[in-house]
């Protein structure tokens, strides 16, 4: 296995590697077309290449992330630090909607550890609030299944600072989620205060922009409905076209630096706070490959200037507040 680099969870907390790999686009819905093999083959191959930190969603293909993370890895999951979430409940007929209440937690907890075959899983989030169930109960809750060993450290996901702060007076909560990459930051912002006092980790889902910091998309991109992006506002019209102007831009420093723009944007979410961790989604071995490129290196001052420069990101929230 390659040395990446690893961040502890607090003094004398889990280790794991910075990066992680986000499980949602294996779970086969809403990232168009998806390969069963091949997304095994690059959760085996992120494994191999030393990644030990996977981050997935009960809901993520209803079911079938945590099924497929299982199939690829088998006992070997037991000896990683492997992330799930809950709060997000489905019927057979493939309805969603949000329930946070303690009963359902206790049921999705005892689901995912059926499927992916652990007797504790080493991170769990609360997914998304239902606007019913109080942040006291729903951690009152969490602390509960810590306590009866079935969940190790505590997250929360999709959390303002305010509920956030709640939920820190009920339980050790150690990880927040939200989305946070260079040209969305906003959101990641808010918390620096609160993990830089708290020390609370910040895990960015969307560190590459659903794909827009990959570099692979042009004007005449287009999405199909089975794909969520063609949902996004920053995919359409005049916010695509400010982004992908965004995105050229920030290839010029990326060429300077020798690395590719998806590197570029996963090691800036690394080397602007100590206590962040971005999140790659990938379905191929190729894609794995490259965004592991993101470690063992770090942008310079003059770097980061350009980039904040490019993005643009005082003014870029595309559309998504």
């Amino acid at each position: 296995m390659n040395n990446l680099e690893l961040i502890e969870l607090g003094a004398g907390g889990p280790r794991f590697t910075r990066m992680g790999m986000g499980c949602w686009a294996i779970g086969g819905h809403g990232w168009g077309t998806v390969n069963d093999d091949d997304s095994i083959k690059a959760i085996r191959h992120a494994y191999e290449r030393g990644l030990t930190f996977f981050d997935t969603a009960d809901c993520y293909g209803l079911g079938k992330s945590e099924r497929i993370l299982r199939q690829s890895l088998g006992d070997n999951l037991k000896s990683l630090f492997v992330a799930t979430k809950g709060g997000v409940r489905w019927d057979e007929s493939g309805r969603v909607w949000n329930d946070s209440s303690p009963a359902y937690l206790r049921t999705a907890v005892e689901a995912s550890l059926q499927r992916l075959g652990l007797e504790r899983i080493p991170l769990y989030y609360l997914h998304k609030l239902d606007g019913r169930t109080s942040v006291s109960e729903i951690m009152n809750a969490f602390v509960r299944l810590r306590e009866e060993g079935k969940i190790g450290e505590i997250g929360v996901a999709n959390f303002s600072v305010a509920q956030l702060e709640e939920a820190l007076k009920v339980a050790p909560v150690r990880v927040v989620q939200d989305r946070f990459n260079l040209l969305q930051r906003d959101r990641g912002l808010e918390f620096a205060d609160i993990c830089r006092n708290s020390g609370v980790l910040l895990v960015g889902w969307g560190a590459l922009a659903d794909g827009l910091l990959t570099g692979k998309f042009d004007r005449w991109s287009t999405f199909g409905e089975d794909d969520h992006r063609s949902r996004l506002p920053a995919f359409a019209g005049k916010n695509f076209s400010e982004a992908l102007q965004r995105v050229l831009d920030l290839q010029t420093v990326a060429q300077r630096r020798g690395v590719s723009l998806s590197q570029l944007a996963l090691r800036w979410v690394m080397d602007i706070f100590p206590w962040t961790c971005p999140l790659f989604g990938a379905k191929t071995v190729s894609q794995v490959e490259e965004n592991i490129g993101a470690d063992g290196w770090k942008l310079t001052s003059e770097e980061m200037v350009l980039i904040d420069e490019f993005s643009g990101w005082l003014c870029c929230n595309f559309g998504e507040k």
